[in-house]
């Protein structure tokens, strides 16, 4: 299994679980001047990741009223294979998109956290004897010990190309913490980058 293949194959724990760390857009970008007909392009080489990765992304920008389709049907699986580089935004142009969302992986990091241990006090019930008095019994102090837990985090970057003519228009990094499943994993960073562009004025 590849570094981007893995991206979402983790068993861990948490459902929302990407924040944005970073986003920058081209200057001289002129508000309300927004990108349609935005080809989802995931660098994934594994075609059921690649569809999940792709499929969320349309969807989150659908929902959005943008014009947005995923790559794995109209490119393929080994698109760019031998092509060069200068001529594949030309190419998805004449297909009739007037722009690309390129996602990539870019790093995985795994880190161990230690939670520190304690003393939880709990009150014991009052008793009530027969002639009315109250006592109060010791408290009970129950240790919770210390523990460690991993995180594993996956760094994301998406690109947001105009083709014609070929510029970069907009950039974000993303951090995806334990992801529960693919589900989990391509919904969290579907919302958090569709939303980040909407802050950032490009759809």
């Amino acid at each position: 299994m590849t570094l981007v293949s893995a991206v979402f194959l983790s068993a861990c724990v948490t459902s929302h679980n990407t924040d944005v760390t970073s986003s920058s857009r081209v200057k001289g970008h002129a508000p309300g001047d927004h990108v349609n007909k935005v080809l989802v392009i995931a660098l994934v080489d594994q075609p059921n990741i690649r569809t999940a990765v792709e499929g969320r992304l349309v969807a989150a920008l659908q929902e959005r009223k943008v014009e947005a389709t995923a790559s794995l049907p109209v490119l393929g699986a080994d698109y760019g294979k031998g092509k060069d580089r200068k001529e594949m935004a030309a190419d998805i142009a004449a297909r009739g998109y007037e722009s690309a969302l390129v996602v990539t992986l870019i790093d995985v990091k795994e880190e161990m956290h230690y939670t520190q241990g304690g003393m939880n006090y709990a009150p014991d019930i009052a008793v009530q004897g027969a002639m009315g008095q109250t006592f109060y019994v010791r408290q009970s102090a129950v240790y919770e010990p210390g523990y460690f837990s991993n995180d594993k985090k996956y760094f994301l970057e998406s690109n947001l190309y105009q083709l014609d003519p070929e510029k970069l228009l907009w950039s974000a990094k993303t951090t995806t913490v334990n992801p529960a499943d693919l589900e989990a994993g391509t919904t969290g960073v579907a919302k958090a980058v569709v939303d980040r562009m909407a802050k950032d004025d490009m759809i």
